[in-house]
């Protein structure tokens, strides 16, 4: 192989490298600046051993990342054959690249989130030097799951996270095994520690909690790919901030009032996420401060699907009690959140004082930008008869992105979007039938930056069935979120999984 630069061949490469997934770089041997002939000839060749492959990741201008592999290179060799496929589910892989004829020995790619590989290499032959392809290709699995405890299927969960956690800085992960049915009795304290709490991306795991059941935290957690049943739930939010919180993670020891924070109340820097997590019945919030001075850095909910049946005072991100507070940058994406009961008394989201919800009375001078990212969700009965959002602050250092949402029985959306703040509102949609008729502020009386009303009236005609409560057992849980309002399907509105 001469060749200075690895790269695919033919169609394949232009289409890979046109979208950005493949970057390829050289493996060539040179010697003193002279073309090398190898001296493997009329040989039978075989392919690198699976032990060979080696990997490494490295961070793009735009700080995502791209896996690397490469192996040694076989002398005497025409190139290699390469296959990639994603094996989540490995009854059904999906190709990624499909007999790609390379020269080199170094492969760059997309590193997608909690994602597992297989890569397969064949040696090819050497026509000029009549050496012979490799009579099968070796392969090797790549995974950028962290390595994580699994939890045995009839084991109370709550009890096994406790005997289990280790007090660590290192993040731990625990895992649940595909399509299984957990129980959760009592509450899971995860304390200070950071924790990926995860099922399985393809055959979900169903967690029935109990009446005391419930997730504690004061350190990043991440929670994926699990389904929850809260029908017995009486916990207040199904993740309770601590009671007790740390003095290691205070506005002082963390150094914030040093520059310029005035206010006394406890940080969570790392990111709490729930991601691909369907919950049912959830009686109260999703989230809960449990009355204390907390602030979080990072809360995301992404291609979620949360049903409520909520008709209590508790707010779905509940941040209220306190007196100071906030959630520091808010990412909601891709999701669905559906009532079953109208509710006068509840916000979507709330915090305790809007002025002590400002950054900088937080974080400080220096890091006093915050960010709302509420994006292409669908919002059904949450809630009816109450302000989607109380205690917001009002500030120019905010940006609020509220873009593509379906707000069905919505009341007085506006709260939310307080007009010092920088605001994008597009392609949003909003009706009224159970009392949440739409304010004029959110239908043309107040607009963006951009001169966007916050939504278009309009109703967005489910298919339905949506107002039933959700069937873990099945896709979706048989209900349909479809709009065929006109308005919304041009601008794709909505959570997406819909439009599948």
């Amino acid at each position: 192989m001469k060749n200075k630069y690895l790269f695919l061949r033919g169609k394949t490469y232009v289409l890979l490298f046109a979208t950005g997934i493949f970057l390829f770089g050289s493996c060539t041997q040179g010697y003193d600046g002279e073309l090398w002939e190898s001296p493997i000839k009329n040989s039978q060749l075989q392919s690198p051993e699976e032990s060979e492959f080696k990997f490494g990741t490295v961070l793009k201008s735009d700080g995502s990342e791209v896996a690397v592999v490469n192996w040694p290179v076989v002398y005497g060799a025409g190139g290699y054959l390469f296959n990639l496929a994603i094996i989540d589910d490995p009854e059904n892989p999906i190709p990624v690249v499909t007999d790609s004829i390379i020269d080199g020995c170094t492969v760059m790619f997309d590193k997608l989130e909690d994602t597992k590989y297989e890569i397969s290499v064949r040696t090819l032959g050497n026509e000029k030097l009549n050496n012979k392809a490799a009579e099968k290709a070796s392969t090797c699995t790549y995974s950028t799951l962290i390595p994580a405890m699994q939890i045995p299927e009839g084991i109370e969960i709550a009890s096994f996270i406790q005997e289990h956690l280790q007090m660590s800085e290192k993040e731990q992960a625990f895992e649940l095994a595909a399509g299984k049915t957990y129980h959760l009795d009592e509450l899971i304290d995860f304390g200070l520690n950071t924790i990926t709490f995860r099922g399985n991306k393809t055959h979900r795991p169903t967690i029935i909690v109990g009446e005391n059941g419930g997730i504690k935290t004061q350190g990043g957690l991440k929670t994926k790919f699990i389904n929850f049943d809260c029908t017995s739930m009486k916990a207040t939010g199904l993740l309770t901030l601590s009671e007790n919180p740390d003095e290691s993670i205070s506005t002082a020891n963390l150094g914030y009032k040093a520059v310029g924070a005035n206010q006394d109340g406890f940080v969570i820097n790392n990111p709490i996420i729930f991601q691909e997590c369907n919950i049912k019945n959830l009686k109260n919030s999703l989230l809960y401060g449990n009355k204390k001075n907390w602030s979080l850095r990072d809360f995301r909910v992404m291609d979620c699907i949360v049903q409520l049946n909520n008709s209590g005072s508790n707010s779905i991100i509940h941040l209220q009690g306190a007196s100071n507070g906030l959630i520091k940058n808010l990412t909601i994406k891709n999701s669905t959140f559906y009532n079953l009961v109208m509710n006068k008394s509840a916000y979507f989201i709330r915090y305790s004082n809007s002025s002590n919800a400002q950054p900088k009375k937080i974080f400080g001078e220096n890091d006093n930008s915050s960010t709302f990212i509420i994006s292409h969700n669908t919002f059904c009965k949450t809630f009816s008869n109450k302000d989607f959002a109380n205690n917001m602050p009002n500030t120019n250092t905010l940006v609020t992105n509220i873009e593509y949402n379906i707000f069905y029985d919505v009341f007085r959306l506006y709260q939310i979007i307080q007009n010092q703040s920088y605001m994008t509102t597009p392609g949003n949609t909003i009706w009224g039938v159970d009392g949440g008729t739409p304010n004029s502020n959110d239908t043309g009386g107040r607009k963006d930056k951009l001169g966007n009303p916050y939504a278009t009236l309009e109703d967005p005609q489910f298919v339905g069935p949506f107002l039933q409560e959700f069937d873990l057992e099945q896709l979706n849980g048989g209900v349909n979120f479809k709009p065929t309002g006109a308005i919304a399907v041009e601008n794709k509105a909505g959570d997406p999984r819909w439009y599948e």
